[in-house]
C-alpha cells in the first residue's frame, strides 16, 4: 500500500509539473493525481451526532476528503485548517460542496470527540465508525494508515497516514488525490474545476 501511494504521488509530479502552462489562475504544479476507478470512494460511517452516514448520501455534490485524527499534534490540524479556509474562498460555491473529514483513529475519535475538536467550523462533516468501517472507508480510497507504538508517551500511539486531500464528481467517484500541503486559493480552483463539470 505505501509503495502504491508512492507511485501515485509519482505520477501526480510528472503528469502535473507541465499542465496548463500560460494560465493565470492559481493552481497546483505539483502533487496533483488523476485517480482510476480503483478508487471507489465507498464508506458507511457515522458523524459527530452517532447518525449513520454514507457516501451515497452527498450524491449531487462535489466531495473534499480528508483523513486525519483528532490527536494529531501538527500535520492534521492544519490541514483542516485549510480545508475550512478553502470553503471561505469559494463563497457562494462551497452550498456544492461535502467537505469530509474521515477519522483514521476511530479507537478514540468518538462522536464526542469530533464534536469538540470541529467546533470551530460546523460545515465540516466529520465521520468516524467501528474499526472495521473505518478500515473499508481508507480501502475506497486507497489510503494508507497505521498504528505507531508512543513508548512512554501519554498518548500510547500516533497514527501515520497518507496526507492526501481527495476530490471525487458529483456520483461520488474520487478523481483526483492533492497531496497536502496545497494552498486554499489552490485547492478551491480544483474544487471549482469540479464543480463546473
Amino acid at each position: 500500500m505505501r509503495a502504491l501511494l508512492v507511485a501515485m504521488i509519482s505520477v501526480g509530479v510528472v503528469a502535473c509539473g507541465g499542465a496548463e502552462t500560460g494560465t493565470t489562475t492559481d493552481i497546483p504544479t505539483q502533487g496533483v493525481v488523476s485517480l482510476s476507478e480503483q478508487f471507489t470512494g465507498d464508506f458507511d460511517l457515522i458523524d459527530e451526532n452517532g447518525a449513520p452516514v454514507t457516501d451515497e448520501d452527498f450524491e449531487g455534490k462535489v466531495m473534499l476528503v480528508y483523513f486525519g485524527f483528532t490527536n494529531c499534534p501538527d500535520v492534521c490540524p492544519g490541514d483542516v485548517g485549510v480545508m475550512s479556509a478553502t470553503l471561505n474562498v469559494l463563497g457562494d460555491e462551497a452550498s456544492e460542496v461535502a467537505p469530509i473529514f474521515i477519522s483514521v483513529d476511530p479507537e478514540r475519535d468518538s462522536p464526542d470527540a469530533l464534536r469538540d475538536y470541529f467546533g470551530f467550523d460546523d460545515r465540516i462533516i466529520a465521520l468516524t465508525g467501528s474499526m472495521e468501517a473505518a478500515a473499508k472507508a481508507r480501502e475506497g480510497f486507497k489510503l494508507y494508515a497505521q498504528k505507531e507504538e508512543l513508548p512512554g508517551s501519554a498518548l500510547g500511539y500516533t497514527m501515520n497516514h497518507g496526507r492526501f486531500f481527495y476530490l471525487t464528481d458529483r456520483n461520488g467517484q474520487p478523481n483526483y488525490g492533492v497531496v497536502g500541503g496545497v494552498s486554499p486559493v489552490e485547492l478551491a480552483e480544483l474544487v471549482r474545476r469540479n464543480i463546473s463539470q
